[in-house]
């Protein structure tokens, strides 16, 4: 009965060892994912927003959100599911909605991928930085969603979120 005994506590270190092992691991990946959206201050620079609307064609009759995107980015494929989400909910909040690719001229403006600007019906500057924050960059924690709202009652917020981190793919120039 006593090697019996002594096999069970094995088993169970073992168990135990190998299921810390795996959660560690997981988080070390996971945290790893998570980069700052702008360390370079690129969207506190001055000018920065004329710099990037001179890359656009937007209507000066309606609101804009201008989501930027780059294909071969991870996070953007994982926060595909929100990015349609969003584009549905600024339709019917009356925004037109450009969905544009990282281009090098774009990177010039934009320190991070998925991103999204907003833009009222005047041009004037609502708000700047990543579609969320976290992990999973998933709508559950998405700023645009409140700016949307917040502009279509009225109130223009002139966010700029650059001190965030989450899973983007940094431009690099």
């Amino acid at each position: 009965m006593q090697n019996l005994s002594k096999s069970n506590y094995f088993i169970v270190g073992v168990v135990a060892a190998w299921f810390i092992l795996v959660v560690t691991g997981l988080v070390y990946f996971q945290l790893g994912q998570l980069k700052p959206f702008d360390e370079s201050q690129m969207l506190k620079q001055q000018n920065w927003f004329e710099q990037f609307k001179q890359q656009l064609v937007v209507s000066n009759t309606v609101a804009s959100l201008v989501i930027i995107t780059e294909q071969n980015c991870g996070c953007t494929k994982q926060a595909q599911a929100h990015i349609t989400m969003l584009q549905a909910f600024a339709k019917s909040k009356g925004l037109a909605v450009q969905e544009l690719q990282l281009t090098q001229q774009l990177k010039q403006a934009i320190p991070a991928t998925p991103a999204a600007v907003i833009i009222d019906k005047n041009g004037d500057f609502v708000y700047a930085g990543p579609l969320s924050e976290g992990l999973a960059c998933s709508q559950g924690s998405g700023f645009v969603e409140t700016v949307i709202s917040n502009l279509t009652a009225g109130f223009n917020s002139q966010l700029l979120i650059a001190d965030t981190k989450g899973c983007y793919c940094v431009t690099s120039t």
